[in-house]
């Protein structure tokens, strides 16, 4: 069958610059999903980085706002918990706290991908109450920047009051 015989019969293909020109918008294709999925994976990623870093600052302020004002209530003696110190900006002992990739605290910043500081301060009350000002801060432990480090941080401030006299 000669090739006006196969055109005259309806039997006809792909040129060969068809199925090239084919190949190419596919392969745009595919390239551009490839990208898309990239930027989901480190949109995701970010994403369980502010989830964590939010429930771990929550977690702290709770333990804080659950502990007793007065360790005794009669001699209006403050819980340690809440004596004034410690800095969400800098690192101070006893106002800090470290936790591996799965929220489970460690021993020391080696190994940690969070950190969680926590600040008290005395606020002057014109009532018959003590009042503390709470903030607390989780950040990525050091070694952990990235150029997503200051988004996956949270913030909270609360404040406890308690009766005087």
């Amino acid at each position: 069958m000669t090739v006006s015989n196969r055109i005259r019969s309806g039997e006809s293909g792909f040129t060969l610059i068809e199925v090239l020109v084919s190949i190419v918008i596919l392969t745009v294709g595919l390239l551009s999903l490839a990208q898309m999925m990239v930027l989901a994976t480190s949109s995701n990623t970010l994403s369980g980085r502010m989830t964590s870093s939010s429930a771990l600052a929550k977690e702290q302020l709770e333990r804080l706002k659950a502990a007793p004002y007065y360790t005794d209530p009669r001699a209006q003696t403050r819980n340690p918990m809440l004596a004034d110190g410690g800095d969400i900006d800098a690192t101070i002992g006893g106002y800090v706290q470290y936790y591996d990739a799965d929220g489970i605290p460690t021993a020391g910043a080696g190994g940690a991908m969070y950190e969680v500081r926590w600040e008290i301060q005395t606020f002057p009350s014109p009532l018959p109450l003590s009042m503390v000002q709470i903030r607390v801060r989780c950040l990525p432990a050091a070694g952990m920047q990235d150029q997503f480090a200051i988004i996956g941080e949270a913030r909270f401030t609360t404040f406890r009051t308690a009766n005087v006299g």
